[in-house]
C-alpha cells in the first residue's frame, strides 16, 4: 500500500504518543497497522506489552447499521 506523506510521517514517528483522527475510509487502520509493526520489530523493538492501543468509534455509524439489521 502506498501512504501520502502524512501518514508516513505517522507510521515512522518513534518516542511519542499520537492521535489519528481522519474520515472513514482514509487508511487509519492500515497506518497503525504499520506503526505497530514497526514499533514492535527492528534493532530498537518496542515490547508488545508495553503498547497501548485504542481504537475508537463513535456510536453513530456502528449502531445504525444495527438498527438497520433490525428492522
Amino acid at each position: 500500500m502506498r501512504f501520502t506523506e502524512e501518514q508516513q510521517a505517522v507510521i515512522d514517528a518513534r518516542h511519542q504518543n499520537i492521535l489519528v483522527s481522519a474520515a472513514a475510509g482514509s487508511g487509519k487502520t492500515a497506518v497503525l497497522t504499520e506503526r505497530i509493526l514497526g514499533l514492535i520489530s527492528g534493532e530498537d523493538a518496542v515490547d508488545i506489552d508495553r503498547l497501548l492501543v485504542d481504537l475508537y468509534q463513535s456510536g453513530g455509524g456502528a449502531d445504525e447499521g444495527e438498527n438497520q439489521r433490525q428492522n
